[in-house]
């Protein structure tokens, strides 16, 4: 598992005392993997490739957002397959273009597809609801291991995950 928020920057950000560094990567790493299960998805920037069999000529890519694809092809004929101009890849700076969405083939008919593409974020892009939950939930555990007190941990919001709603992963049937 990669940690979703570089750690110098989250040691920053809360004032983390050196001494505890070994436990602050731990509760970094803890955290990052409990979001990414949670939001039941890869976030970190990767490739991978997939087989769909298109529908109308849409096919829904498992991850996301897709940064670039690699290949495209038909997987009976080998046939380079385009995208169609009506569903282009979004610049990932955009707002919408972190949500799980349908592509559609320049094709008159439906095809199984092999697509190989590049998909996530590296640490740096890493939308910043995402950066906040990481360090509200990090914050968090510190208070549980003794450094807060008795009001501190009643006061802790216990739905940290629930902020993350927009990026979880929608299966679709």
């Amino acid at each position: 598992m990669q940690d979703l928020m570089d750690f110098n920057t989250v040691s920053e950000l809360l004032e983390l005392d050196a001494r505890d560094e070994k436990r602050n990567r731990m509760l970094l790493g803890a955290v990052s993997e409990q979001i990414s299960l949670h939001l039941n998805r890869n976030l970190i920037q990767s490739t991978t490739t997939e087989q769909h069999t298109t529908r109308s000529g849409e096919f829904l890519p498992q991850e996301y957002p897709l940064r670039a694809i690699e290949t495209l092809i038909d997987a009976n004929t080998g046939e380079t397959i385009a995208l169609s101009a009506s569903t282009p890849m979004k610049d990932i700076s955009r707002p919408d273009a972190h949500h799980q969405r349908h592509f559609r083939i320049d094709s008159d008919k439906d095809r199984t597809i092999l697509i190989t593409y590049q998909y996530g974020y590296d640490q740096a892009e890493m939308p910043q609801l995402i950066q906040e939950a990481v360090l509200e939930m990090i914050s968090d555990r510190i208070i549980m291991f003794g450094k807060g007190t008795v009001e501190d941990t009643r006061n802790m919001d216990k739905d940290r995950l629930m902020n993350l709603t927009p990026y979880k992963r929608i299966f679709y049937r």
